[in-house]
């Protein structure tokens, strides 16, 4: 009798958890292949609730070690039956981009999984010509729309639709009395995340002080109002730190989601959310984590349409229209959910497409 193929993946940060995780989980609990990932040790230190939730979604994951995430990995994606990744081998620009230099050494068969709702090499240009990828299986979130030009001819044929995954998996976070007695003051929040660290020219000085002129007059116009400000997975550059600063220093009625310092350390988006009735931001992942957690989201007016059915936040009428709006039944949320599909469907479509991918029927 045949041995069951193994997948295998990397759990190398959040990203990788939060996209690919769900996705595992399903295909191990179908039971249809072996699932082998592999966890950055580190990470379970930084995030000291995954241990918790990997136990809870009957899944546990391998603790690995900087040495055989980065170095060491070859016997891995040797016995493996195929890789399950966020970074395509051809495309991986990160430090584990080795790794897929290995995969395409030896062949090994690769599936790709969309993770960004607005995202490059996807649904935006990622280089100046038509892009190729390694991968012999892409999952996509969507069907081709004006975006099957950005690809070479042959890659189409190997895109399925599996509908939108990535899912929130840690449980509730708890907070110390800085941050309890804020939200106790302000009984209404909104969320607003920012994105300025997005290279490529995406945003220009001009953008950033628009952005942070438009949050003085908002927190100015609705002291009663909380707004939490964060930037991308909590990061604090250089190109926004002393305006998040003058910000702090003028108004009691805002709160920075800093991921290494400050009452939100540690935060992740979806713990933002939770403490929030309501999300303006760029055009991003973000937007359909607070919709799918079934809070109202409205995006910045930029000349991006893939949440074009949504509340446009380009000034502060629009602002204050959309904060009024905030707690009301919109039937945009429900038509951006079905757009996207049910959490659990799609993971079962996900999970059966990877399954005759490595099975090869």
């Amino acid at each position: 009798m045949a041995e069951t193929p193994t997948l295998l993946a990397y759990l190398n940060g959040m990203p990788d958890v939060e996209s690919t995780y769900p996705v595992l989980a399903r295909v191990h609990a179908r039971g249809r292949l072996k699932v082998k990932a592999l966890v950055y040790s580190k990470l379970l230190r930084k995030e000291q609730r995954l241990t918790e939730a990997f136990e809870a979604q009957g899944f546990m994951p391998e603790p690995a070690s900087k040495l055989r995430m980065k170095l060491l990995y070859q016997r891995d994606i040797r016995r493996a039956g195929a890789v399950l990744t966020i970074a395509d081998p051809y495309w991986d620009t990160t430090t584990r981009k080795q790794r897929g230099t290995y995969i395409r050494k030896i062949g090994q068969q690769c599936i790709y999984l969309q993770h960004g709702a607005y995202q490059l090499g996807v649904n935006a240009p990622l280089v100046d010509r038509p892009q190729n990828y390694y991968s012999q299986k892409l999952l996509f979130w969507e069907p081709l729309g004006k975006n099957r030009e950005l690809f070479t001819p042959d890659v189409p044929e190997k895109i399925e639709i599996c509908g939108f995954t990535k899912q929130n998996i840690l449980p509730p976070n708890t907070w110390g009395p800085e941050l309890n007695d804020w939200v106790a003051r302000h009984p209404r929040r909104l969320l607003v995340c920012q994105s300025f660290r997005w290279g490529g020219g995406r945003y220009s000085a001009d953008h950033i002080q628009h952005f942070y002129d438009l949050m003085d007059a908002v927190l100015t116009r609705h002291p009663d109002l909380g707004i939490i400000i964060r930037s991308h997975r909590g990061k604090v550059r250089k190109n926004h730190r002393s305006l998040d600063n003058a910000l702090a220093s003028k108004h009691s009625n805002v709160m920075f989601s800093h991921y290494y310092s400050g009452p939100l350390a540690k935060a992740t988006i979806h713990d933002a959310i939770d403490l929030c009735d309501g999300m303006v931001s760029p055009t991003s992942t973000t937007v359909l984590d607070c919709i799918y957690s079934g809070k109202p989201a409205a995006v910045f007016a930029e000349d991006v349409d893939v949440f074009a059915e949504l509340p446009q936040i380009s000034d502060l009428a629009s602002m204050e229209a959309f904060i009024a709006s905030m707690g009301k039944p919109d039937p945009v949320m429900d038509d951006v959910r079905t757009r996207f599909g049910d959490f659990d469907s799609n993971l079962t479509r996900a999970a059966e497409i990877i399954e005759q991918q490595v099975l090869g029927h």
